[in-house]
């Protein structure tokens, strides 16, 4: 089972405790159907879950017959349909005139006389999600978005989900919009943000999953550049310690290893028994204390001598 499909079935064991909880969400899940017409109420979801929700719901509010039917992919049985509609036109313009809408409206918008008060704002975009929503895996991408038919609806819808998050959660959530296929995708992809909504919506164990995914990656990605922090000091340290072997072999190819000063002859002696140690490794194997800077200006010098840069 998906992710989307997971979170779709954590939210339909929500249950609405109002009636006015309950009309909210039946116009959510009627207003966002792909038809939502005089003639035909329907749609098109992989969940069982929120196509037995919408028949429960739309049912029990309207008292209209929902039809369920199985659609096989002829590719994978993975990817069984279920077409949800209510098959009686009558009961189609029925149910339109009992939430405000009727066909001589050119553009469908949300009538917010149905979504009563500000606490029913969650119930109403539950039922949307339902019908038209979906989500990313979290471990895939962030990714939650509304799939919906009409400009100016995906616009309220966008409006509604900002103002619902404001009143009820109290923090500011901006959905975009974005064109796919002739629909309008109001999506999210802060992870924040999408693991906020989806607790608003009643799915605390999805948002859950989001913050413990989150959380994983980010310390996934804190080790990762710990390692190529420490394999960048690696190759430089190699890199350098293969400069300075090269230089001091050079002086005494010149014959000029014998002309050191001390300090910079014991250095170079030093350097050329432990060819990968680091500075720090290599302070450690002088008699008197040696410090880093101190070290590192003395094989500067090595290489100046020996002209490698």
């Amino acid at each position: 089972m998906s992710f989307s499909s997971e979170t779709k079935r954590e939210l339909c064991k929500n249950v609405p405790k109002l009636n006015e909880f309950l009309k909210a969400e039946v116009y959510g899940l009627l207003l966002f159907c792909r038809h939502f017409t005089d003639s035909e109420i329907s749609f098109t979801t992989e969940s069982r879950a929120a196509a037995d929700r919408f028949a429960d719901l739309v049912t029990a509010y309207t008292g209209s017959v929902v039809e369920i039917q199985k659609q096989l992919s002829v590719r994978s049985k993975a990817n069984t349909k279920y077409k949800v509609c209510i098959p009686n036109a009558d009961d189609c313009k029925r149910i339109r005139e009992l939430f405000g809408h009727d066909d001589k409206s050119l553009n469908l918008r949300i009538n917010r006389a149905n979504i009563g008060f500000e606490v029913c704002l969650p119930a109403f975009l539950r039922g949307a999600f339902l019908t038209c929503g979906s989500i990313s895996a979290p471990e895939t991408e962030y990714h939650l978005e509304f799939k919906v038919p009409f400009q100016l609806l995906s616009q309220d819808l966008k409006r509604l989900a900002a103002e619902t998050a404001e009143c009820v959660a109290g923090r500011a959530i901006e959905p975009k919009i974005t064109n796919r296929r002739g629909s309008y995708i109001v999506y999210l992809k802060n992870s924040d943000d999408i693991s906020d909504f989806l607790t608003m919506l009643g799915a605390a164990n999805a948002s859950m999953s989001i913050m413990q995914v989150k959380i994983l990656k980010n310390a996934e990605n804190r080790r990762n550049r710990e390692i190529n922090s420490r394999l960048a000091n690696t190759d430089k340290t190699l890199s350098t310690a293969a400069k300075q072997i090269m230089a001091i072999k050079k002086l005494r190819e010149k014959g000029q290893f014998d002309t050191l000063p001390t300090e910079l002859k014991q250095t170079a002696e030093i350097r050329e028994k432990y060819p990968l140690a680091s500075l720090k490794e290599l302070c450690t194997y002088f008699d008197t204390a040696v410090s880093k800077s101190s070290l590192s200006r003395r094989l500067s010098k090595i290489t100046d001598m020996a002209g490698i840069e």
